[in-house]
């Protein structure tokens, strides 16, 4: 899976989840008045996930900001 940073045509932004088919999976419920934006908030939405991966399956907890 990977991200996809996009535009929305009336310069803004958003992110989408990617499966290896390239069929979305998740979309961002909000865009965002940059790529750079939308970039870190994929990011951001990636760590929160990855943790609640690692808190389900007993693994460390990582670092919430």
């Amino acid at each position: 899976m990977h991200f996809e940073i996009r535009s929305t045509g009336r310069h803004l932004w958003t992110w989408v989840l990617l499966d290896a088919s390239h069929l979305p999976v998740m979309e961002s419920d909000r865009t965002f008045p940059s790529e750079a934006q939308a970039s870190a908030a994929a990011l951001a939405f990636s760590k929160l996930v990855t943790g609640a991966g690692k808190s389900l399956t007993g693994g460390p907890a990582g670092r919430l900001l």
